[in-house]
């Protein structure tokens, strides 16, 4: 289904499953939800009523290059996505860049939530790219290059970093523990329509906050899942959260749980909900 959010962009929404009411936050920023329901879905539905978004921007949603792509206007989306489908109170899961998002939306909207579910999230966009360049290095024999500088060097610092992987075919590895995975997504990801959020992304001054101090004030229950080499958003990232609430899980794997170790994820999910929900 499409929702009109009140600036007239039609955003794509896959409502499906029985339980609790849930809103997936994709992350990115720019990618789409398809791939978390795909490949982890079918396990989620017994669980959670979830709307998989495809964020303004990305995937099957409107949005063109004019539109408004702050973090401000992405919790915004959320909130009147649940209004429209008359969610009173919903757990929010999200992955990678979607847990800036999420957390966004958790600090100015916790009266909405039940908890937080946060996979392999980054809270600080900044970090994830130094952690891609250190560990980019280690893959490529180089030495390391130090990464405290400003955000125009770092940007580019990691595209070059990037393009160097990228031509050796050692990308892959940022993120998964398998190729064959990653040429999953790689061919899933073929059928984004809409690629606007993710073209502007390096534009948008707000996506590189630290938004770590939003944690300190959010009290629901949270849910931390983190890879022990996951070294697209740092291995050790979230040990700067500071939810009130929060319990932290820890796969062996890598960045894409839902993927690479789905069986483990549920059950981490499951166990959670079932304690804390």
């Amino acid at each position: 289904m499409y929702l009109k959010t009140n600036d007239n962009i039609n955003l794509y929404v896959n409502r499906v499953g029985e339980g609790i009411d849930c809103i997936y936050v994709h992350g990115g920023p720019g990618a789409w939800s398809k791939d978390f329901e795909k490949f982890c879905g079918i396990y989620m539905h017994s669980i959670f009523n979830i709307a998989y978004l495809d964020q303004r921007g990305c995937g099957r949603s409107e949005g063109d290059y004019n539109s408004n792509y702050s973090i401000d206007r992405l919790v915004e989306d959320i909130e009147e996505v649940r209004v429209k489908l008359n969610i009173q109170k919903f757990i929010i899961i999200a992955h990678s860049f979607g847990g800036i998002i999420a957390t966004s939306y958790a600090s100015r909207y916790e009266e909405n939530l039940k908890g937080i579910i946060l996979i392999n999230c980054t809270l600080d966009f900044k970090e994830a790219l130094k952690s891609q360049i250190k560990e980019g290095c280690n893959l490529l024999g180089v030495n390391q290059i130090d990464c405290d500088t400003n955000l125009q060097n770092l940007i580019y610092i990691w595209k070059k970093v990037v393009f160097n992987l990228v031509r050796y075919n050692l990308y892959y590895m940022l993120q998964f523990k398998s190729i064959s995975n990653y040429e999953k997504l790689e061919i899933l990801d073929k059928e984004i329509l809409n690629t606007k959020m993710s073209e502007l992304a390096f534009e948008n001054k707000n996506y590189f906050l630290d938004y770590t101090y939003l944690t300190k004030s959010i009290k629901i229950p949270t849910l931390i899942i983190t890879g022990s080499e996951d070294y697209a958003v740092g291995i050790e990232h979230h040990e700067s959260f500071e939810f009130k609430n929060s319990i932290i899980k820890t796969i062996n794997g890598r960045h894409t749980p839902y993927i690479e170790d789905s069986s483990k994820l549920i059950n981490i999910i499951k166990d959670f909900v079932s304690v804390f929900i």
